[in-house]
């Protein structure tokens, strides 16, 4: 399975039901260290000199984990974030204090992320399409920043440890920066880990691609006032030539690029009046780095679709196969014995059929009727199944006059048995098969003389009309007609409308008719007036 489809395929049991068995004490203490990790990167940027936000990533690793842990999990997991937090703290000198008084808004935003792409489905379905990536930006990296920050700004502001306005600005953009660097590739990388399979993350394009992300990040940050809109082109080449995953891990490494850079001083801000217009300097960083995600997410789906559709062609190949297979049998194996029923049965029935008695000669003619209609049922059947495999020749120039014609000769003694009128109007020359179109014709005009009612004298008018390169040829009649609510299954293959004792007929002849025109390019369509008649229009290529 690629890593397209195992991203975008939905994940059984839902998001508390793990493929792999997980004991809860390991995937706490793996949570732990990689929080402690993230927190270290965060807190350390985020204290040099020129920083001027704590770009925090490591929340987006708890949200996932949380997301795909079940519900009675919550609490381990938050004492194993939490202690993440106050060890990257201790580690790096930072105050007890302020770390103690970030741990509520940092455990809010996380739970309240985890039930949000629970709540999503996301757990369930992926993230492999645009809309599911951005749902889990949106309720992953907008809304729980939101909560978090405005409590974790009151608690701080109330500590006496800043300004509330300049507390919520710093942890609303820091947070929202990290999520959307990380919180995608995390999402698809717990989730593997949760639920399997693991995606790929080695490839063969990710270490030049990252590295020609990074250096252009570099470049731009360096010598460019606007430097994040350069930084986002190689990042929509690396979602372009690599998988999902890998150009995750991309952005991600572009995000750091830049946090690295601001806080060496490298990347300044843009000069300010108010602090609160930095905010526009944040988004700015943050809209870089969605439309490459978004398009990785994008030809993830196609991928998937595209593997979809070629695993669909390969079942269909091997069901044409069979089908080919089925045919050649058939029409061997399963044609001479009938031959040879109907044959004999006619023998016996000319020569020796009065010196049977009438039960006898009763019993030779179902035989002989009955192997008839299944011949003619066989041979509908290879009619079909030929058109279905599309085994037709090369289309010659047909002329229609002379096909309806010879259809009219062939069936000279059905007409006058039942006092039928067959009007041929000017056919014109089609592009075709001569055998095919004379199939066609010869099953609209049979079913015309067949459908009557039993007082009326059949009246079949045969006419075209030309039009765009096309000819539409109608075939009209006086006949019992059709429902309306049964015309839509009039094509459908051994679909009877009406019983065999009242009509013969084995249900393909109008499916027959519609391949055949569609084997030519064209259609057929019908109208009716139950009890007045029937319209056949029959759309063929000009020659």
């Amino acid at each position: 399975m690629s890593e397209q489809q195992a991203a975008a395929q939905p994940r059984p049991g839902g998001a508390g039901t793990a493929r792999r068995t997980r004991a809860p004490w390991p995937w706490a203490l793996a949570l732990g260290l990689c929080y402690t990790l993230a927190a270290l990167v965060s807190l350390y940027l985020s204290g040099q000199p020129g920083s001027m936000a704590a770009i925090w990533y490591a929340n987006a690793l708890a949200m996932a984990w949380v997301a795909f842990s079940p519900w009675r999990q919550a609490p381990l997991l938050l004492l194993a974030m939490a202690t993440g937090n106050a060890l990257a703290n201790v580690l790096l000198g930072i105050d007890p204090l302020q770390a103690l008084l970030c741990v509520p808004a940092n455990a809010t935003e996380v739970l309240l992320g985890g039930w949000l792409l629970r709540r999503a489905g996301l757990t369930q379905t992926g993230i492999a399409t645009p809309g599911r990536l951005l749902a889990l930006l949106a309720c992953g990296g907008l809304l729980p920043q939101l909560v978090g920050a405005t409590l974790g700004a009151l608690l701080l502001a109330t500590s006496g440890m800043g300004v509330l306005g300049d507390i919520w600005l710093t942890w609303f953009a820091g947070s929202v920066i990290g999520s959307v660097s990380m919180l995608p590739l995390a999402f698809v990388l717990v989730g593997a880990w949760a639920h399997g399979p693991s995606p790929q993350l080695l490839q063969g394009r990710l270490l030049p691609l990252a590295m020609v992300s990074v250096g252009v990040t570099v470049l731009s940050a360096a010598y460019l006032t606007s430097p994040f809109v350069y930084a986002m082109m190689p990042l929509l080449m690396a979602a372009m030539l690599l998988p999902l995953t890998g150009a995750l891990l991309v952005t991600l490494a572009v995000s750091i690029t830049i946090a690295s850079m601001q806080a060496l001083g490298i990347l300044v801000p843009p000069p300010v009046t108010h602090h609160w217009q930095q905010g526009f300097f944040y988004l700015a960083f943050a809209a870089a780095l969605v439309p490459a995600q978004v398009l990785a997410a994008a030809l993830a789906e196609l991928r998937a679709s595209h593997a979809q559709l070629e695993q669909t062609t390969t079942e269909l190949k091997h069901a044409n196969e069979g089908l080919e297979q089925f045919v050649r049998m058939a029409s061997h194996d399963l044609r001479e014995p009938l031959n040879t029923v109907v044959q004999f049965a006619g023998l016996l029935a000319s020569d020796l059929g009065d010196t049977l008695p009438p039960s006898g000669q009763r019993y030779l003619k179902l035989v002989h009727q009955a192997g008839t209609r299944m011949r003619t049922l066989l041979d509908d059947v290879l009619r079909f199944a030929r058109l279905k495999m599309g085994e037709t020749e090369t289309p010659l120039p047909v002329s229609l006059d002379q096909t309806v014609n010879e259809l009219r000769d062939a069936l000279a003694a059905r007409l006058q048995a039942t006092q039928a009128e067959l009007t041929i109007g000017p056919l014109p020359v089609v592009l075709g098969h001569a055998s095919l179109l004379s199939l066609l014709f010869q099953n609209l005009i049979a079913n015309a003389l067949k459908f009557m009612p039993p007082d009326r004298a059949p009246r079949i008018d045969v006419t075209a009309q030309a039009a765009g390169g096309f000819v539409c040829v109608t075939v009209a009649d006086n006949g019992i007609g059709i429902d309306a609510q049964d015309i839509g299954k009039l094509f459908q293959p051994f679909h009877r409308l009406h019983l065999r004792r009242e009509y013969e007929g084995n249900g393909l002849g109008l499916s027959l008719c519609q391949q055949i025109a569609q084997a030519h390019g064209g259609g057929i369509s019908v109208s009716s007036v139950p009890g007045e008649g029937s319209r056949f229009v029959v759309k063929l290529p000009l020659a």
